[in-house]
């Protein structure tokens, strides 16, 4: 079993509890809750956008914060991520990955980076994976761009989940 990274509309005001893995999981049952779901593709993501991994979140960076969210909700614990993002930062974050010309980031992608900084998923020896992989990023990509047009658009907060 690996570590997946969830995201799900928030209102703002809600952002301000203290979230454990029993109440994420709660709130992935609610079927009227649109999750966005970037499977294990999350640290490989983030180190594809910053250049570092998801376990030193880039504070005030955008493109980080897309990923691991603005703040922190679950303390120190290292089994579980639970971050939250304040609406206005949402849209923030919408426009930023809107101006991303992935095909640019892609074009840079070396597994053996990768592979030296311990990014997660450990998939990056599988040469004959290359392309295969390229394309879970770019899906994960595109998945999570729109889920955060589509959280902005409705003035939503957005709540991370990585367990």
């Amino acid at each position: 079993m690996g570590m997946y990274a969830n995201y799900r509309p928030m209102a703002d005001g809600d952002l301000e509890k203290r979230f454990g893995l029993d109440d994420v999981e709660e709130l992935q049952e609610n079927e009227e809750l649109e999750i966005c779901n970037i499977d294990k593709m999350w640290d490989a993501l983030h180190f594809l956008l910053t250049g570092r991994s998801a376990e030193e979140p880039i504070e005030g960076h955008l493109l980080s914060e897309a990923i691991v969210g603005q703040r922190n909700l679950s303390g120190e614990d290292g089994d579980e991520w639970i971050a939250g993002t304040k609406a206005d930062r949402v849209k923030e974050i919408a426009q930023a990955l809107q101006k991303i010309d992935f095909e640019t980031y892609l074009a840079n992608f070396d597994r053996s980076a990768f592979s030296r900084n311990r990014i997660y998923p450990d998939i990056w020896e599988y040469e004959e994976e290359e392309e295969e992989i390229k394309e879970d990023l770019q899906i994960s990509f595109e998945t999570l761009k729109a889920f955060y047009e589509k959280m902005a658009a409705r003035g939503s907060a957005v709540l991370v989940s990585i367990y």
